[in-house]
């Protein structure tokens, strides 16, 4: 074969040029019997680069050897192939099994014969899906470097396309996955995740933040989620004043745009309500052109779920504050004075929930939804109280035979009221669990309670959960006829009391959770 070519092809076996770019080589697989071929091949292509990026030459020496390259190495750009190897038609074979059998439409196929006569050209191209035909005798080093050069060409551009459709899909799947999240935090986390799974590559870390205009200059940056090397900020609530990524977050808010400054790439989101949202990736490696376009894209298609979750937050937050002003008025004539106490409660029994969900007790009925609503519904557990008199509620000295008769009748009030609200449009599901949480929180797990002396898993399981932080709270609260107890004392009585007034396996879990929060507790 060296005799037939152009002057231009010497054997030479000097070594290849070490890379200098930092880019990933174009991949090229030499797939040819002859290893003067490889030679020469090498040789013309060793010096040469495409967009920055340089040539790593492969070589295979049977067709069998290509297919395995190729199996193991989907990325292969051009393949310089032989048509005559282990049989007359092996390259040809080879063309057909790259297409079919890998489905891999992407790598550029230059067939490359010594024998013309045995795959005719026409016939070839017409019948198989091969991107170039060249005799050997006719690949000179500037022909072959025209060939390759224009092979990576049309093979970058179909991997652009192809990313951008695998990108798109991506973002779709990961758009749909994010819209059910009903938590603004939740959403950003699942965001911040999802990001990192669109572009597929690892992530040293990312922050979501809006901006608080309510807060001074200096603390109005509010961290909603953060990954990674960021992850203890969440405990900070703001963004820290001298935080590295404040300049680059405060001009994308300034400027109103996306900021790719490498190492960093910044996304500027804003939503209907003026609400202003930016996104802080730090990527272990540098994102390209598609990458950042896909991002573009993910920002402008989710702007939407951030303003329904937006409203959705601010709608939650009335409806918050709404059943805790209600539910202090069952508790006390002077309201004001334990609505932080309240607040508390609902966070202690959402907490109290995962925390179940952790040690695998009880998943099937914890889930997200419910934790979310159970926390709000605890409020209105004692709301049949505004139905008793203040003078039984708030009596100084212990209640006679009658008042307690009276007293107990709330939880059957109170489930009444909740149930009289289901008929309101997208309350059924939540004024449901409040009203089962309000009748049976006095049932206790060994049947001596009240109003139907339910016992055991008879009793719901939000009811359970509600017995034992209400008893709690009551027990380490001062009342007006006696003094509140302390946390020990109160836990003493929930571990004495467990399989009779309590659920002893919640009991238990209760205890372990009091103690994580309290350890003085102990």
């Amino acid at each position: 074969m060296s005799e037939a070519l152009d002057d231009n092809w010497l054997i030479d076996d000097e070594p290849e040029a070490p890379h200098s770019s930092t880019q990933e080589p174009w991949k090229i697989l030499i797939a040819d019997d002859e290893p003067d071929v490889h030679s020469v091949t090498r040789l013309a292509l060793r010096n040469i680069e495409y967009h920055g990026r340089k040539l790593d030459l492969i070589s295979a020496y049977s067709a069998s050897e290509a297919f395995e390259v190729l199996s193991q190495q989907p990325d292969i750009a051009v393949l310089l192939l032989d048509v005559v190897m282990e049989t007359d038609d092996a390259g040809l074979r080879l063309v057909h099994r790259i297409r079919e059998e890998l489905g891999n439409q992407l790598c550029r196929i230059v067939l490359r014969t010594g024998q013309p006569g045995q795959a005719p050209e026409q016939e070839v191209i017409v019948s198989y899906d091969i991107n170039d035909y060249k005799a050997k005798t006719e690949l000179t080093t500037q022909k072959l470097f025209t060939t390759v050069i224009s092979s990576l060409r049309a093979y970058e551009s179909l991997y652009a396309l192809e990313n951008h459709r695998l990108g798109l899909h991506r973002i779709i799947k990961a758009s749909s996955s994010l819209h059910h999240i009903q938590s603004l935090r939740d959403f950003a986390s699942g965001l911040l995740r999802q990001i990192n799974a669109l572009l597929q590559i690892g992530m040293h870390g990312a922050i979501c933040l809006t901006r608080r205009p309510d807060l001074p200059d200096g603390q109005n940056l509010q961290i909603i989620a953060c990954t990674g090397v960021y992850d203890d900020l969440i405990k900070r609530d703001v963004l820290p004043a001298e935080h590295e990524a404040r300049p680059l977050v405060e001009r994308v808010l300034r400027e109103k745009r996306h900021i790719h400054d490498n190492p960093i790439d910044t996304l500027y989101v804003v939503v209907q309500e003026r609400q202003e949202f930016v996104i802080y990736l730090s990527p272990s490696l540098p994102l390209n052109e598609i990458e950042r376009s896909l991002l573009e894209v993910f920002c402008d298609r989710i702007s939407l779920a951030f303003d329904n979750l937006w409203l959705h937050d601010q709608v939650q937050s009335s409806q918050i504050a709404a059943v805790t002003l209600l539910s202090s008025l069952a508790d006390t004539d002077t309201p004001e004075a334990h609505l932080k106490q309240f607040m508390q409660q609902k966070e202690a029994v959402e907490s109290f929930c995962l925390f179940l969900r952790e040690q695998h007790l009880h998943e099937e009925v914890l889930s997200p939804r419910f934790i979310q609503q159970i926390g709000i519904a605890y409020l209105l557990h004692d709301l049949g109280k505004l139905t008793i008199s203040s003078q039984i509620r708030n009596k100084p000295g212990e209640l006679d035979s009658l008042e307690k008769e009276c007293m107990r009748t709330h939880s059957l009030r109170g489930s009444e009221l909740l149930k009289a609200a289901q008929g309101l449009e997208g309350a059924s599901e939540f004024m449901s669990l409040a009203a089962e949480m309000a009748l049976r929180h006095h049932e206790n797990f060994d049947g001596s309670g009240y109003p139907h002396q339910l016992a055991g898993d008879d009793i719901p399981l939000c009811a359970r959960i509600t017995s034992l932080f209400d008893v709690y709270h009551a027990l380490t609260h001062q009342r007006p006829y006696r003094p509140g107890w302390s946390d020990q004392q109160a836990l003493a009585y929930i571990e004495a009391e467990a399989g009779q007034q309590f659920d002893p396996e919640l009991a238990q879990a209760f205890l372990a959770f009091m103690r994580s929060r309290h350890p003085v507790a102990s």
